[in-house]
């Protein structure tokens, strides 16, 4: 039989040593994960995907936002005239 274990941390910071990914939280608690060489890069593959990703989703709110202040502006310019 298998046996799961599920944990759950809020992240405050992270450290990686030479075959071990560790993560503390707000509390000082701590989660070990032994890693080879391959998990690194695999790993690496995963954030990289994921913070391009959130880079473009704020890039577009961003977009967003400039657009929707421009035309407020725009807006209120032709309203003062």
């Amino acid at each position: 039989m298998k046996v799961k274990q599920t944990v759950t941390i809020k992240f405050h910071s992270a450290y990686t040593g030479y075959n071990c990914l560790e993560f503390t939280d707000d509390n000082g608690d701590e989660v070990e994960v032994r890693m080879s060489d391959d998990n690194y890069l695999d790993l690496a593959g995963t954030i990289n995907n994921k913070a391009e990703r959130i880079r473009k989703e704020r890039a577009e709110a961003a977009k967003h936002a400039a657009e929707a202040a421009a035309k407020l502006t725009s807006q209120e310019n032709s309203e003062d005239e």
